[in-house]
């Protein structure tokens, strides 16, 4: 697990959405659930992180340093529908990454790009759970970036990026 710098804001998506269904067919851990114990868990190695549920409400989720992941999950909720950009807009304090959890189902044309909220020089890491069709905003260009699923490999991504250097894909031996 990489210790991050600075300050980052952990937005977790608590929406009904992320409870429908288990992380896979292996697994009994839900979406929601799974989004909570990663975002906490980079919450709590982060130098200083802010961290936050959201459906269509959001609120800050209190955790201590050297506090278990699973204590905290417990302060979780669900929260209903989906607003990504109302949280945004409500936590932003001029972070110096944004990483947001969630399966990205919103309404694009009522909420607007989450992304759009936050400076361009500022980097937002995207972990989508689910795969739905239209994404929150936009991926691959400048400081915005969208990964597919969580892995071991995923708690890499943030600093590999940040470092700008290369390095073998997570998945190469």
């Amino acid at each position: 697990m990489p210790a991050l710098p600075g300050r980052t804001l952990v937005l977790v998506d608590r929406s009904g959405s992320m409870f429908w269904s288990q992380v896979s067919e292996r697994s009994q851990l839900n979406r929601a659930d799974a989004a909570a114990i990663f975002g906490t868990a980079l919450a709590l190695r982060a130098a200083h992180a802010d961290l936050v549920e959201f459906g269509t409400t959001s609120s800050a989720v209190e955790f201590r340093k050297g506090e278990s992941v699973l204590k905290v999950l417990d302060r979780f909720g669900n929260l209903g529908g989906t607003d990504t950009t109302e949280a945004v807009r409500r936590h932003y304090r001029k972070h110096d990454r944004v990483l947001i959890v969630t399966d990205e189902q919103y309404a694009p044309n009522r909420h607007g790009d989450p992304t759009a909220q936050i400076p361009a020089h500022i980097p937002v890491y995207t972990w989508n759970l689910e795969g739905y069709r239209a994404g929150h905003g936009p991926s691959g260009k400048g400081n915005r970036h969208v990964f597919g699923g969580l892995s071991d490999a995923a708690f890499r991504m943030v600093p590999l990026l940040e470092a700008a250097r290369n390095a073998d894909w997570p998945w190469a031996v």
